[in-house]
């Protein structure tokens, strides 16, 4: 294609977008250079985007000076200029800019800014609003800072990512001696050549104390390094740190759980209760945490979606400080038949009340040894939701004195026929089952008739039985019995 023709084209592109108002303009791939910058700045009007990408456009220091005094840019708020050809004076001239005062979001991957530049940005005077700086694979560290951007850093600045580029020690230094982390609640540091002198330059450092999130993947650090984060004063608010690839050791590893462990418990613990719901926590992480004396006096500790199995079961019920625990939630996790027998066998649980087992895959097996238990007696709800317990697995539930305590039943998808349904509404020892859910079974019209003669309709309150067998007959069975009247809820 001819320049002309695609110019051409390029401006009839950019006049249908224009025309459309849309607060979104994606201009990226289509490799207008500086001289497209400047035809933008001096025929268009972008005070309606609100977001403008302009990534893979051959775009240098010159075209993001012009691009940066374009005076219809006020309503801006996202900016991506990937994968160009800017440096240090282009990434000044944006933070000098008085034409993008609400701008949030600045992604700059994939150019040639170095320390100068980042920092600009960083202490910009001018883009007051900035929040959030993606300066990965520039040339950050490349070579020795001589000259420091004036100002404090940008008071929004949250988070910060430079991974992938040439951040070592000494331009650590730089960057902590310029306070240019302390508004930062995530910092990224990963695939750098930071060392077990730049890990302990973070661990000093008092300008990390708002810091959430530390990602140190692929650096250098070693135990050394490891052991003095594990020991920091200053990062007493990570939630979460990432130091894969690295080449720390047994006792690094070791410090960094237990730092873990202590940070997850005291940042999200909230009187009595604990939620580690999603923390990518596994056997070692639990092995860490279920060491950790301030766990004692937790009374509900919910640790669903994570990555342990029954490795990690057999270290919380060993915990000694565990035994004022009345409920747990354990679900989707790989905690199986074994973890639940190691529950059963802990005289550390006694207390349990509560008990979720959803998605852990368990089986009758694993019911069985709840059953047998000589601790757990005391269970007044519990969830199997989501498990393939069968028909054994429901009577044996319903036949065991240890659930004669149950209030609430949750046996939603595990599956269950009429039989296992039956043997639960006729069960002698569910005699204070108050709340049953029993969604997406297989359960028919005659699971509802053998309920409505069963003394156990009358102490219920709660009954759930949507996406079961049952036909339109039944569902008006259901409505217009009157035995099935008195539930507080009744579901279908």
């Amino acid at each position: 294609m001819r320049p002309e023709i695609k110019d051409l084209n390029f401006i009839q592109t950019l006049n249908d977008r224009l025309i459309r108002k849309d607060p979104v303009l994606d201009l990226s791939y289509d490799r207008m250079g500086d001289a497209g910058i400047v035809f933008l700045s001096r025929n268009k009007d972008l005070s309606h985007v609100q977001k403008l990408d302009l990534s893979w456009n051959e775009i240098t220091d010159e075209g993001l000076a012009v691009l940066a005094g374009m005076g219809s840019l006020a309503e801006l708020k996202h900016l991506v200029l990937n994968a160009n050809q800017i440096g240090d004076e282009g990434a000044r001239s944006l933070a000098l800019s008085k034409n993008l005062p609400n701008l949030e979001t600045l992604e700059l991957v994939n150019n040639k800014i170095s320390d100068f530049g980042a920092l600009s940005l960083v202490k910009s005077q001018s883009l007051l609003n900035l929040g959030f700086i993606d300066l990965e694979m520039n040339k950050v560290g490349q070579r020795k800072l001589t000259q420091f951007p004036d100002g404090a850093v940008v008071s929004k600045l949250r988070v910060l990512n430079l991974r992938r580029n040439l951040v070592g020690d000494e331009s650590l230094a730089d960057w902590a001696q310029a306070g240019a982390f302390e508004k930062l609640v995530h910092l990224n540091l990963g695939w750098n050549q930071i060392t077990n002198q730049g890990a302990r330059i973070l661990a000093h450092s008092p300008t990390l104390t708002r810091l959430e999130i530390l990602v140190l993947d692929s650096n250098h650090i070693g135990d050394p390094g490891a052991l003095d984060i594990a020991g920091s004063k200053h990062l007493n608010n990570l939630v979460q740190l990432y130091m894969q690839d690295n080449n720390y050791g047994r006792a690094g590893e070791t410090a960094l759980r237990v730092m873990r462990s202590r940070i997850l418990v005291e940042k999200k613990r909230i009187e009595n209760t604990l939620n580690l719901n999603e923390q990518r926590l596994d056997n070692k992480d639990l092995a860490s945490l279920a060491q950790y004396e301030k766990l004692d006096g937790v009374v509900s500790l919910s640790l669903r979606n994570n990555h342990f199995d029954y490795h990690g079961v057999q270290d919380l019920a060993n915990s000694q400080f565990l035994k004022n625990l009345t409920s747990l939630n354990l679900m989707s996790n790989a905690v199986g038949d074994k973890g639940l027998l190691l529950l059963a066998e802990s005289p550390n649980l006694s207390q349990l009340e509560t008990l979720n087992l959803e998605y852990t895959g368990i089986t009758s097996l694993g019911i069985l040894a709840l059953s047998q238990s000589p601790h757990l007696s005391r269970l007044k709800e519990l969830n199997v939701s989501g498990n393939n317990l069968g028909e054994k697995g429901l009577r044996i539930l319903a036949d065991s004195v240890n659930f004669k305590n149950l209030i609430k039943l949750r046996a939603s998808g595990i599956p269950m026929g009429d039989s296992g349904f039956q043997a639960l509404v006729q069960s002698d020892t569910l005699s204070h089952l108050e709340e049953l859910e029993a969604m997406g079974n297989t359960i028919t019209r005659e699971s509802l008739d053998s309920l409505a003669n069963s003394a156990k309709l009358p102490q219920l309150k709660k009954l759930d039985l949507r996406r079961n067998k049952l036909k339109e007959a039944d569902l008006i069975f259901l409505a217009d019995f009157p035995k099935f009247n008195d539930l507080e809820t009744l579901r279908f």
